[in-house]
């Protein structure tokens, strides 16, 4: 399944080459080559996963909290 940002591609010119890349969606990186999105996307979602992980632990603290007063 190709994202909405693999189809968005922008060209990157070094030293009078042009090259294809790929923006993502969530930060507007440029990657080169393409094959790069796919683990940059992967470490987008296991930093969502690492927060909302640290936000329940919050939460449920904060629960406790309440809980105790």
């Amino acid at each position: 399944m190709e994202s909405a940002a693999a189809k968005r591609s922008k060209i990157i010119s070094f030293e009078e080459k042009k090259f294809r890349a790929v923006l993502c969606d969530t930060c507007g990186a440029k990657m080169f080559p393409e094959s790069l999105l796919q683990r940059h996307l992967e470490n987008h979602r296991l930093h969502q996963r690492w927060i909302s992980g640290e936000l329940r632990k919050l939460q449920n603290t904060f629960s406790r909290m309440r809980e105790i007063a």
